[in-house]
């Protein structure tokens, strides 16, 4: 009954975290340095930094070489580093000490999809999704870049932050851009306690609160600060930031999530 109540939980909070938005424009010019600030304040230990970028290409469709050559484009942009691994299908044997990055093709019959994982010189986990589509019904054509960037040091958030913005100003693009900053307690933490650690990290960037859900073992706050730049909407009010905690039973810990402007995937 626990999982299943769980797994409910969360369901709900994802219908009610992506009903209704409507994204700004422009590019953050700090993206969400407040959100890192106020995740030191939380005492939580990290477990890692996630920044995903969206955005629509120019290009409606792409040919199988379009998205490699385009895929190679982005691993020059993003620092991906190494040699590649599975050349040609075939993986190459390489020394342990030897950084390398994969690039996998995945073909369909309406669209084709590159995958590209690796590092980049910082040490940052990298993978990113190229998707081309046609639909032969209709003239609806069009190809997307998604790029995780994942670090498990708050320092190289200054680094992610301006390569992003260096590559999408180059590119005259306006893509989104989604930062969520993961950590634990350990142990299970009261709702109560939940909701003061919340309240704290929302006091330290002058934050608002918009909605709220709770369940007996999870939070979830969407609120509005205007020390962070960009914003969505929930019906007619801004949001740019989303708190979530939840204790998990298997590992004993309590997580938290801190997200500007929203926490994109389920917890």
């Amino acid at each position: 009954m626990v999982l299943k109540r769980t797994v409910i939980s969360i369901g709900l909070i994802l219908i009610l975290s992506f009903s209704n938005y409507t994204m700004s424009q422009g590019i953050r010019e700090d993206l969400s340095e407040p959100v890192v600030n106020a995740f030191k304040t939380s005492d939580a230990e990290l477990l890692e930094m996630n920044v995903e970028v969206r955005v629509e290409l120019p290009k409606e469709y792409l040919t199988e070489d379009e998205l490699k050559e385009i895929g190679q484009d982005f691993i020059n942009k993003f620092n991906i580093v190494g040699k590649l691994q599975n050349k040609n299908n075939k993986y190459e044997i390489t020394s342990e000490n030897t950084p390398t990055y994969d690039m996998d093709l995945i073909k369909g019959d309406s669209q084709n999809k590159l995958i590209i994982t690796g590092k980049d010189k910082n040490g940052n986990s990298l993978q990113i999704n190229l998707l081309t589509f046609s639909d032969k019904y209709s003239s609806l054509k069009k190809t997307e870049l998604i790029v995780n960037v994942i670090s498990n040091e708050l320092k190289q958030y200054d680094n992610i932050q301006k390569n992003i913005k260096d590559i999408f100003n180059n590119m005259e693009k306006d893509p989104e851009i989604n930062t969520c900053i993961i950590g634990t307690f350990s142990g299970n933490i009261e709702n109560n306690e939940k909701l003061k650690i919340v309240s704290n990290i929302m006091r330290k960037i002058d934050a608002k609160e918009i909605e709220n859900y709770s369940e007996p073992d999870i939070i979830s706050v969407s609120a509005y600060s205007p020390n962070i730049d960009n914003h969505i909407y929930t019906g007619n009010n801004k949001m740019n930031l989303n708190i979530a905690m939840r204790h998990n039973y298997t590992e004993d810990k309590t997580y938290i999530w801190i997200a500007t402007p929203i926490i994109s995937k389920g917890y």
